[in-house]
């Protein structure tokens, strides 16, 4: 049994509730009994196969780094500084509020006890009170302008835990009510010449009996209107006037409260203001953008569809009936489900159906209208939409760029389907299946590894020219690869090779521990000064005869290592066979100082890399979708290029 190694970790950030699942792979992780987040265990741990497990990270008291430790019958691995705990805010309700401050604002989240104090961009809440790990309540200070303002959660020292990036939104305050105008209305200037009008009786409908009304009889020589062309409106028998009516028969006057304001196109006349108060906050919960005035997307235009556009920042659509001003009100329960729902489903789609799926709502929440409140306001001029088109040519969204400005222009769009995330990238991670000689290792070898799309071939190539020796070349990789997440705490990792598929690596276990019956080796002639070098051993007489030799080779414990002579061994070089397939190993060749240093076991790819032209983004974009990269710790390196042995800004 060989002691436990462990290649990568994702995610490598988490709340300091706990409860997130880490993916932890390597190699020798089959008999793993126990996985330390720091010194606290894990809450679950499924042994999922020798090369992968996963484990539930544990409840933090404290925020900041820690280490993993996985522990088995046959040693421990540890990864240092290998998970971040982190504050998590889940909502900022309500999210906005006028520039003169005094808004409470409460955040939820979890960690939220290492917070003590939040700022308003730079100033200070008014208020602040942690009433508990998961809740704070704040007060809003001032702002000098309206806008969008980043909340950020700072501990007892004055460091930054968390930055909500646009959290609050700052909105002008209410322009003072007009003075209401004088309650007598002034009569029309007569023309000249012509005689004074008549003062009118009062009129029994008035609001206000001192508000007299103007006169129904035309001034001399005042054309009379036509009756039939303009028959008065009047108020059906035992019916309230109606709002603005102050004569009773229909006409419309200007209400005594306030100046008059013009009618609605097609006559209609304003509402009257309502009593009732209007509810508190315009802001769907748990979102993060305004809904203009408050205000729902009911009604529009005659058309097809209801055009009820909850949640929208677009007037509402088809239907017939007239616009509603009705307060904007969401179940912030159902909204809740909503939003937890779309969340569970794209953290588990792994199934091309299950993707798809996904990615049909995220088309139509960017084309459609929202589902849930959009953290992205759509575009309110010609700079903001030409920000938006540079950020899907940087996305390479070329298919919703073409999209975007047919729609700008009015022509006619490409005939692809809706562009949003593609599914199909030009290349993919293939299984394969792998050798797995009868050997004591033979069941840490998973059946199957992972190979690049456009190396499968060539490795497969070189499989069958070392088993035409009767030779066998173990190998080992996760099951799935993962970029590296990223967010606050995000680390860069050491190797951006493997997470381009170009690196295959070689079984631990299938060497350096008996060299006598292992499938691989480290050999060198013996009487010789000749380096030692990557073999596999023949196991078993296949179609080509090897000629057998005096070798010294490579044994390795955990703490050491020793050179001991074999008698008449047959093995076949790998280097060059693997060579053939675009796969080499470092140089010059690292020979361990014990089976804990696994250099030795990884073969490198880098076919097509062109020194000082290729480009990290081009190489990802081959692999992974836009959203997963844009979403991992390498989004900041896409314009790192090739410097002939990694990959450099």
């Amino acid at each position: 049994m060989n002691a436990p190694d462990i290649t990568s970790i994702a995610p490598s950030t988490g709340p300091s509730s706990g409860g997130t699942q880490v993916s932890i792979a390597g190699s020798g992780l089959s008999s793993v009994t126990k996985v330390l987040f720091g010194n606290t265990a894990a809450l679950d741990l499924p042994s999922v196969s020798d090369s992968l497990i996963l484990a539930v990270s544990p409840p933090s008291s404290t925020l900041g780094n820690t280490d993993i430790t996985v522990q088995t019958p046959n040693g421990n691995a540890i990864w240092f500084d290998a998970f971040e705990y982190t504050i998590n805010v889940t909502s900022i309700y309500p999210a906005s509020g006028v520039v003169t401050g005094g808004q409470q604002v409460t955040i939820h989240g979890s960690g939220l006890t290492q917070v003590a104090s939040v700022l308003f961009n730079d100033t200070p809440a008014s208020t602040f009170s942690a009433t508990s790990d998961t809740q704070i309540q704040v007060t809003t200070p001032p702002s000098s302008n309206p806008g969008t303002a980043d909340i950020s959660l700072l501990n007892s020292a004055g460091s930054t835990l968390y930055v909500e990036f646009g959290g609050y939104t700052y909105t002008a305050a209410p322009a003072a009510a007009p003075a209401s105008p004088p309650s007598t209305s002034p009569s029309p200037a007569p023309a000249t010449g012509s005689p004074a009008p008549s003062t009118p009786a009062p009129n029994k409908n008035t609001a206000d009996p001192s508000s007299p009304s103007p006169a129904k009889d035309p001034p001399a020589n005042t054309p009379a209107k036509d009756p039939a062309a303009n028959p008065p409106a009047t108020n059906p028998p035992n019916k309230p006037a109606a709002p603005g009516d102050t004569t009773g028969d229909g006409s419309q006057t200007p209400p005594p409260s306030g100046p008059a304001k013009p009618a609605s196109p097609g006559g209609a006349t304003n509402p009257p203001a309502s009593s009732t108060p209007t509810p508190s906050g315009d802001y769907i919960p748990l979102g993060r953008v305004p809904v203009p005035d408050g205000k729902t997307g009911l009604g529009g235009s005659a058309g097809t569809g209801a055009g009820f556009g909850v949640g929208t920042l677009m007037a509402g659509g088809g239907g017939s009936a007239a616009p509603s001003n009705l307060p904007y009100y969401v179940d912030p329960a159902l909204t809740t489900q909503i939003v937890q729902s779309l969340l569970t489903m794209a953290q588990t789609a792994t199934s091309p159906d299950a993707i798809e799926a996904q990615n049909m709502l995220l088309r139509r929440m960017a084309l459609e209208g929202d589902v849930v409140g959009s953290r992205i306001p759509p575009p309110r001029n010609i700079s903001e939409i030409g920000g938006y088109i540079n950020l899907l040519s940087t996305l390479k969204e070329n298919t919703m760029r073409e999209q975007t400005l047919a729609g700008i222009l009015g022509v006619a769009g490409p005939a692809q389907p809706l562009g949003w995330i593609t599914n199909t990238q030009p290349l993919s991670m293939v299984a394969i299946p792998n050798d797995r000689p009868p050997v004591a290792a033979q069941h840490s070898f998973p059946l199957t590894v992972l190979v690049r799309s456009d190396f499968v071939s060539a490795v497969q190539s070189a499989l069958k020219t070392l088993h035409s020796y009767g030779a066998t070349l173990p190998m080992v990789s996760p099951s799935v690869i993962m970029l590296p997440p990223g967010g606050t705490g995000s680390t860069i990792p050491n190797n951006l090779l493997f997470y381009l598929g170009r690196i295959l690596n070689i079984s631990p276990a299938a060497g350096l521990i008996n060299p006598s019956g292992d499938p691989i080796a480290l050999l060198a002639p013996s009487g010789t000064s000749i380096n030692f070098a990557l073999v596999s051993q023949v196991l078993n007489a296949a179609t080509f005869q090897v000629p057998a030799a005096d070798v010294n080779a490579v044994q390795c414990t955990p703490t050491t290592q020793t050179i001991i002579p074999l008698s008449q061994y047959q093995s076949v070089p790998i280097a060059p066979i693997l060579s053939a397939a675009g796969y080499y190993s470092a140089q010059p060749f690292p020979v361990p100082a014990n089976s804990t240093s696994l250099a030795w076991a990884s073969l490198y790819n880098t076919t097509g890399l062109i020194t000082g032209h290729t480009q990290l983004g081009d190489e990802l974009s081959l692999l992974y979708r836009q959203d997963q990269i844009a979403s991992s710790a390498l989004a900041a390196m896409l314009s790192w290029t090739w410097n002939g042995s990694t990959f450099a800004p």
